[in-house]
Protein backbone atom coordinates (compact mmCIF):
# COMPACT_ATOMS: atom_id res chain seq x y z
CA UNK A 1 0.00 0.00 0.00
CA UNK A 2 2.85 2.32 0.88
CA UNK A 3 4.55 1.69 -2.48
CA UNK A 4 1.30 2.29 -4.34
CA UNK A 5 0.80 5.58 -2.53
CA UNK A 6 4.39 6.56 -3.22
CA UNK A 7 4.06 5.69 -6.92
CA UNK A 8 0.80 7.59 -7.21
CA UNK A 9 2.30 10.60 -5.48
CA UNK A 10 5.37 10.61 -7.74
CA UNK A 11 3.20 10.14 -10.82
CA UNK A 12 0.94 13.07 -9.90
CA UNK A 13 3.92 15.32 -9.18
CA UNK A 14 5.53 14.45 -12.54
CA UNK A 15 2.28 15.03 -14.39
CA UNK A 16 1.79 18.35 -12.66
CA UNK A 17 5.35 19.43 -13.48
CA UNK A 18 5.02 18.35 -17.11
CA UNK A 19 1.78 20.25 -17.51
CA UNK A 20 3.21 23.35 -15.87
CA UNK A 21 6.24 23.20 -18.17
CA UNK A 22 4.01 22.72 -21.21
CA UNK A 23 1.91 25.73 -20.25
CA UNK A 24 5.05 27.80 -19.71
CA UNK A 25 6.44 26.78 -23.12
CA UNK A 26 3.13 27.45 -24.86
CA UNK A 27 2.84 30.85 -23.21
CA UNK A 28 6.34 31.75 -24.38
CA UNK A 29 5.56 30.57 -27.90
CA UNK A 30 2.31 32.55 -27.95
CA UNK A 31 4.18 35.69 -26.89
CA UNK A 32 6.74 35.08 -29.64
CA UNK A 33 4.01 34.60 -32.23
CA UNK A 34 2.21 37.72 -31.08
CA UNK A 35 5.47 39.65 -31.34
CA UNK A 36 6.03 38.28 -34.88
CA UNK A 37 2.48 39.23 -35.78
CA UNK A 38 3.03 42.80 -34.57
CA UNK A 39 6.26 43.02 -36.58
CA UNK A 40 4.52 41.75 -39.71
CA UNK A 41 1.71 44.26 -39.25
CA UNK A 42 4.27 47.05 -38.99
CA UNK A 43 5.93 45.82 -42.19
CA UNK A 44 2.58 45.82 -43.95
CA UNK A 45 1.89 49.36 -42.79
CA UNK A 46 5.31 50.48 -44.00
CA UNK A 47 4.80 48.81 -47.36
CA UNK A 48 1.34 50.29 -47.71
CA UNK A 49 2.79 53.73 -46.98
CA UNK A 50 5.45 53.18 -49.64
CA UNK A 51 2.80 51.98 -52.06
CA UNK A 52 0.73 55.12 -51.45
CA UNK A 53 3.78 57.35 -51.93
CA UNK A 54 4.63 55.53 -55.19
CA UNK A 55 1.10 56.00 -56.44
CA UNK A 56 1.08 59.70 -55.61
CA UNK A 57 4.45 60.26 -57.27
CA UNK A 58 3.29 58.27 -60.30
CA UNK A 59 0.18 60.40 -60.62
CA UNK A 60 2.24 63.61 -60.55
CA UNK A 61 4.37 62.22 -63.40
CA UNK A 62 7.72 63.08 -61.82
CA UNK A 63 10.85 61.99 -63.60
CA UNK A 64 14.12 60.91 -62.08
CA UNK A 65 17.49 59.55 -63.12
CA UNK A 66 18.48 55.96 -62.61
CA UNK A 67 21.97 55.10 -61.38
CA UNK A 68 22.93 54.49 -65.02
CA UNK A 69 21.93 58.08 -65.87
CA UNK A 70 18.74 57.27 -67.75
CA UNK A 71 15.68 59.44 -67.27
CA UNK A 72 12.61 57.48 -66.19
CA UNK A 73 9.24 58.44 -64.88
CA UNK A 74 7.97 57.26 -61.52
CA UNK A 75 5.11 55.59 -63.37
CA UNK A 76 7.54 53.16 -65.02
CA UNK A 77 9.32 52.43 -61.75
CA UNK A 78 6.17 52.14 -59.70
CA UNK A 79 4.70 49.44 -61.95
CA UNK A 80 7.77 47.24 -61.46
CA UNK A 81 8.04 48.03 -57.78
CA UNK A 82 4.29 47.72 -57.28
CA UNK A 83 4.22 44.20 -58.71
CA UNK A 84 7.18 43.25 -56.52
CA UNK A 85 5.55 44.94 -53.56
CA UNK A 86 2.21 43.20 -54.12
CA UNK A 87 3.94 39.82 -54.31
CA UNK A 88 5.75 40.59 -51.08
CA UNK A 89 2.50 41.70 -49.46
CA UNK A 90 0.83 38.48 -50.55
CA UNK A 91 3.67 36.49 -48.98
CA UNK A 92 3.38 38.52 -45.80
CA UNK A 93 -0.38 38.00 -45.67
CA UNK A 94 0.07 34.26 -46.13
CA UNK A 95 2.64 34.23 -43.33
CA UNK A 96 0.31 36.23 -41.09
CA UNK A 97 -2.55 33.80 -41.75
CA UNK A 98 -0.25 30.89 -40.96
CA UNK A 99 0.89 32.56 -37.74
CA UNK A 100 -2.71 33.33 -36.75
CA UNK A 101 -3.69 29.69 -37.27
CA UNK A 102 -0.73 28.52 -35.22
CA UNK A 103 -1.50 31.10 -32.53
CA UNK A 104 -5.12 29.91 -32.36
CA UNK A 105 -3.99 26.28 -32.17
CA UNK A 106 -1.58 27.06 -29.35
CA UNK A 107 -4.19 29.14 -27.55
CA UNK A 108 -6.65 26.25 -27.73
CA UNK A 109 -4.03 23.84 -26.42
CA UNK A 110 -3.10 26.28 -23.64
CA UNK A 111 -6.76 26.62 -22.61
CA UNK A 112 -7.12 22.84 -22.56
CA UNK A 113 -4.07 22.48 -20.33
CA UNK A 114 -5.31 25.24 -18.03
CA UNK A 115 -8.67 23.48 -17.74
CA UNK A 116 -6.88 20.24 -16.93
CA UNK A 117 -4.82 21.96 -14.25
CA UNK A 118 -7.97 23.60 -12.87
CA UNK A 119 -9.11 20.08 -11.91
CA UNK A 120 -6.30 20.00 -9.37
CA UNK A 121 -8.06 21.92 -6.65
CA UNK A 122 -7.08 22.62 -3.04
CA UNK A 123 -8.36 19.21 -1.91
CA UNK A 124 -5.96 17.48 -4.30
CA UNK A 125 -2.95 19.23 -2.80
CA UNK A 126 -4.21 18.58 0.72
CA UNK A 127 -4.48 14.91 -0.18
CA UNK A 128 -0.89 15.01 -1.45
CA UNK A 129 0.24 16.54 1.85
CA UNK A 130 -1.68 13.86 3.76
CA UNK A 131 0.02 11.18 1.66
CA UNK A 132 3.44 12.72 2.36
CA UNK A 133 2.70 12.70 6.08
CA UNK A 134 1.48 9.09 5.91
CA UNK A 135 4.67 8.10 4.09
CA UNK A 136 6.83 9.79 6.73
CA UNK A 137 4.94 8.03 9.51
CA UNK A 138 5.28 4.70 7.69
CA UNK A 139 9.02 5.21 7.35
CA UNK A 140 9.32 5.92 11.10
CA UNK A 141 7.25 2.85 11.94
CA UNK A 142 9.31 0.69 9.56
CA UNK A 143 12.51 1.90 11.23
CA UNK A 144 11.08 0.96 14.65
CA UNK A 145 10.09 -2.48 13.36
CA UNK A 146 13.55 -2.96 11.94
CA UNK A 147 15.16 -2.12 15.30
CA UNK A 148 12.86 -4.59 17.04
CA UNK A 149 13.69 -7.29 14.49
CA UNK A 150 17.40 -6.69 15.00
CA UNK A 151 17.00 -7.02 18.77
CA UNK A 152 14.97 -10.21 18.43
CA UNK A 153 17.45 -11.70 15.94
CA UNK A 154 20.37 -10.91 18.28
CA UNK A 155 18.46 -12.34 21.23
CA UNK A 156 17.83 -15.66 19.41
CA UNK A 157 21.12 -15.69 17.52
CA UNK A 158 19.56 -15.37 14.07
CA UNK A 159 21.26 -13.46 11.23
CA UNK A 160 19.43 -10.25 10.27
CA UNK A 161 19.89 -8.32 7.03
CA UNK A 162 17.97 -5.15 6.32
CA UNK A 163 16.32 -5.01 2.91
CA UNK A 164 15.87 -1.50 1.56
Amino acid sequence: MYNDLQKRYVKEIKTNQEQSEAIKNLTIKIHELEHNLREQRQRIEQLECKKVSWKTSAVSGKRSRTPEGEVTSHRDMSKKEESCCSKYLELLLKEIKKLKKENEKLSTERRALKNELAGLDKDFFEEIEDLKHAVQESVKLNNQYEKCLKQISVLYGLPFTAHL
